[in-house]
């Protein structure tokens, strides 16, 4: 055996096939560990070298606004183009490009030192908790200096002040679809801008104890408001402020606001809580995601129409569960004769218990999780058609009743739309 085992190993040791083998295996284990040694030393390399932020909504929209004012974006292989009607100019559109989502963008821009870098900016969609498709940036660039980042973000809100200079900025909800939901509009995903308006379009009567225009009394509490907020930060107070806007139809409420929100360069963010598809959560998810970075303007039309569908009390709701468990009696004593009506009244049952309720909607305005730095203004018709909840202290603190037209009123309304004819009269009097 002993001789065997010699003879076996001996014949090994001169064996050139095992030879190669052998060392074709050191050479493959040599090139997998070279292989894996450069790749960890280029991740080492590119994480000291190359930064990658990614930008969310808010965000992204500050870098889309400044892409699109760029040249170089003309350069990308695929582009998205957005069109909208000029201010200046009748019968004349504004045609923007951005690129298409999950195509890189490569600029070298300036910073305000004057320093130029390469950045990579990449568009993608990302999804939230409610699988609604949110737009999204990434961007990179080498160093570690994200000055450049933080100028492009400046420059994109300063290119969104100058559009609300011109256009006034309207943010509505839409339906998506079954998959994804109610979710705001911006105006740039579809052309839905409109010019903006002055505040002295507005003509309301003179505040008795002022005498000043009670439009121009509003805009100055709005712009006192937004330049208290350290103060209302120092005592503990929630940084918020609504307003009330009641009275005779056609009266001027939503022309206000719109006001408002020119002169102070806001967007509005509107919203319809009568929608059968409107609950607490949705209506909380839209207040937290998806609105601008504050301030911003948000607008709730025709509350007191809401009363019957949203603003309920324990006592009307008790009375309805009383009239509910009546009709599954009823129900139950002719499921034989007709099944689909008790099952065609059990789905109405529970749509209706998914809508939005009086206690979210206190919530949603200013509960632990409301936002801050936002304006609410709320129009109704009946101000006496409103829960007292909705009306207190801390909700609305500002309200502006809208009646008849007074005299001084349509005088002066009067005089702001036809105060040109007596300017063209008098022009056409001196030429000869």
């Amino acid at each position: 055996v002993r001789q065997l085992f010699t003879s076996f190993w001996n014949s090994l040791l001169n064996s050139d096939y095992l030879a190669g083998t052998l060392a074709m295996t050191f050479m493959g284990v040599v090139r997998d560990c070279a292989t894996r040694f450069a790749h960890i030393a280029y991740l080492w390399i590119l994480r000291r070298l190359w930064v990658t932020v990614r930008l969310e909504e808010k965000d992204a929209e500050l870098v889309l606004a400044w892409l699109r004012e760029r040249s170089e974006v003309h350069a990308s292989a695929q582009l998205a183009l957005y069109s909208q009607c000029s201010v200046e100019g009748e019968h004349q559109r504004v045609y923007e490009y951005e690129p298409e989502i999950q195509v890189t963008t490569r600029l070298r821009p300036a910073a305000k030192s004057g320093r130029r870098q390469w950045i990579w900016i990449t568009r993608r969609e990302s999804a939230d908790r409610n699988d609604r498709r949110l737009p999204g940036v990434t961007v990179s660039f080498f160093g570690r200096n994200k000055d450049l980042l933080e100028d492009i973000l400046e420059a994109g809100r300063e290119v969104q002040r100058r559009r609300r200079e011109k256009y006034l900025q309207v943010v509505q909800v839409y339906d998506y679809g079954k998959d994804h939901g109610l979710n705001w509009l911006h105006p740039q995903d579809k052309d839905r801008k409109q010019p903006g308006r002055s505040i002295s379009s507005v003509v309301l009567p003179r505040c008795p104890y002022a005498g000043v225009d009670q439009a121009e009394a509003l805009l100055d509490d709005v712009r006192e408001f937004l330049a208290s907020e350290m103060w209302y930060t120092e005592r503990g107070i929630p940084y918020r402020r609504g307003y009330l806007l009641h009275g005779v139809p056609g009266g001027g409420k939503s022309s206000l606001v719109m006001a408002v929100a020119s002169e102070l360069m806001l967007p509005i963010y509107m919203l319809q809580l009568s929608s059968e598809q409107m609950t607490d959560d949705l209506l909380n998810s839209l207040l937290q995601y998806g609105m601008h970075d504050p301030p911003t303007i948000l607008l709730l039309e025709d509350v007191d129409l809401l009363h019957s569908a949203v603003l309920h009390r324990r006592g009307v709701s008790d009375d309805k569960d009383v009239a509910e468990s009546r009709e599954e009696g009823d129900e139950a004593a002719s499921v034989d004769s007709n099944p689909r009506e008790p099952r065609e009244r059990e789905r109405e049952r529970k749509r209706r218990g998914g809508r939005l309720t009086l206690s979210g909607l206190l919530n949603a305005l200013d509960g632990p999780t409301a936002t801050t730095g936002r304006v609410l203004f709320m129009t109704t018709n009946a101000r006496e058609r409103l829960d007292p909840a909705l009306l207190r202290s801390g909700r609305i603190d500002y309200e502006v009743e809208f009646m008849e037209a007074q005299q001084e009123q349509i005088e002066r309304l009067f005089a702001r739309f036809y105060q040109d004819f007596r300017t063209g009269a008098a022009h056409r009097n001196r030429a000869p």
